[in-house]
């Protein structure tokens, strides 16, 4: 289990932003459309690296098409706790 505190506000938000949209199970969202989603156009790169950090943290999960993520939901309990923080 990783501490909220061992997120960075990036990649709280982006977990926030996955979450209020359900992005888990069979729904799924190219990265390209997370990192649009509400994000201004200079912190791209910063969004792109908190997704790959929460892919290392399991947070996100790849679908099984290429460049495509999911929140993993074995994980829901903790991902709200995050999020309603």
């Amino acid at each position: 289990m990783i501490k909220i505190t061992e997120l960075t506000d990036i990649e709280v938000t982006v977990l926030k932003v996955m979450h209020s949209r359900q992005i888990y199970g069979k729904n799924h969202k190219k990265i390209v459309t997370i990192t649009r989603s509400g994000f201004p156009s200079h912190l791209r790169k910063e969004v792109k690296k908190a997704i790959s950090s929460l892919i290392k943290k399991e947070y996100i999960i790849w679908y099984h098409k290429p460049e495509d993520i999911q929140l993993n939901k074995e994980l829901y309990s903790e991902i709200d706790e995050i999020v309603k923080k």
